[in-house]
């Protein structure tokens, strides 16, 4: 009997050690130490990005309509799809106003270069003339009469090589009227339309008889708004994706933003209707090009304010509602530190209060952590 009463004030002494040490264990957060990692708050620099839509498109490009005022078109020398030089002759007008003129002007010419090569042969045939008429006349009445005569040739003479000097600058002008008539390449390119019906098709938009683009130089062109336009300026990065092409970016850089709104969007819609003011804007890609047709949709990342920042990883910092917070290591044991937040940008969190730079910040706490829980640097 003595034996079973030892038997059982051993075994609860044994119980009531492992109730105590369970009991610590629950207000300690746990029994065994959490392996931890830290990290400290570290000067990073971050840039806010602006995201809008682009269209990609040719950075050299070239319309050219039908003007009906040069006359009807004779002959299209190019097709879809050729490549062209700058200067290469693209279509031709067949005028036939102008080619009368030019007849007449050269006739004109003609006549004017005869007729003052005749005076000319009078003024000089004027000297053997004189000399007939003073054994006539007699040297003094010989002489009145010969300078009368000359200066009337004279006159002649100056008013021809006007009239002549005028049909040169007549013609100098049908010059460039004439080869006006001739619409040439202003860049080297591709044809991407060639249509000479064009000029016969009524529309309320007029459709362009050729349309060359320079398929070696694109360019990403978009617009933004009011508030956006105040943040976005000239040089500045830009991330450049598609849906189209997934797992693909390429980068560019702004080379200009639109001074003054669209006149599209700023006139307003039928009815008085207001829209928003948007601006022009066109980024030029750097390195690689992307393997898409102008056209394409793009995304576009526009990094504008650049600024330096101190930052932890987004692991470290946790929310509650509306609150931020880390954990934090205090004499072996983790402690939850409210922090004040800003920006997020490139997997880290700006903070602006809470913490300083020798508090060591757990890294990646886990789910059920809480203060109190005993951890270990790792």
């Amino acid at each position: 009997m003595k034996k079973i009463w030892i038997g059982i004030i051993i075994v609860g002494a044994a119980a009531l050690f492992i109730g105590l040490n369970l009991y610590r264990s629950v207000q300690t957060g746990g029994g065994a130490e959490t392996a931890v990692q830290t990290v400290k708050l570290e000067e990073r620099e971050i840039s806010s990005e602006v995201m809008v839509p682009g269209t990609l498109k040719f950075a050299n490009e070239q319309y050219e309509y039908f003007e009906p005022e040069k006359g009807k078109i004779a002959d299209v020398k190019v097709k879809e799809g050729d490549k062209v030089k700058k200067g290469d002759v693209l279509f031709t007008y067949t005028n036939e106003e102008i080619r009368l003129e030019k007849e007449q002007n050269a006739l004109s010419i003609q006549s004017k270069e005869l007729q003052l090569e005749q005076v000319k042969r009078k003024i000089s045939s004027l000297k053997s003339k004189e000399d007939e008429l003073k054994a006539e006349l007699g040297a003094e009445k010989a002489k009145r009469q010969m300078d009368d005569e000359r200066s009337q040739l004279e006159m002649e003479e100056k008013s021809l090589q006007l009239e002549l000097k005028q049909a040169d600058l007549q013609k100098e002008t049908l010059a460039k009227k004439s080869a006006a008539l001739q619409v040439k390449s202003g860049i080297d390119g591709t044809v991407i339309t060639a249509d000479k019906q064009a000029a016969l098709k009524q529309s309320d938009i007029q459709k362009p008889v050729i349309h060359i683009g320079n398929e070696d130089k694109l360019v990403v062109k978009g617009v933004l708004s009011e508030y956006d336009t105040l943040k976005v300026k000239k040089g500045q990065n830009v991330t450049i994706t598609s849906d189209v092409i997934q797992n693909k970016e390429w980068r560019g850089r702004i080379s200009q933003v639109g001074l003054v709104p669209e006149e599209e969007a700023s006139a307003g819609a039928a009815g008085g209707k207001e829209q928003a003011v948007q601006y022009p804007f066109e980024v030029k890609i750097k390195g690689e090009r992307p393997k898409a047709k102008p056209g394409f949709n793009m995304i576009l990342k526009i990094q504008t304010d650049k600024r330096t920042i101190q930052a932890l990883p987004e692991d470290a910092v946790k929310q509650d509602d509306d609150q931020s917070y880390v954990y934090v290591v205090r004499d072996g044991k983790a402690k939850r530190i409210n922090v004040k937040t800003g920006e997020k940008a490139d997997g880290v969190v700006e903070i602006t209060g809470g913490l300083t730079n020798k508090d060591r910040v757990i890294a990646n706490p886990a789910e059920d952590m809480k203060s109190g829980t005993e951890v270990k640097l790792q």
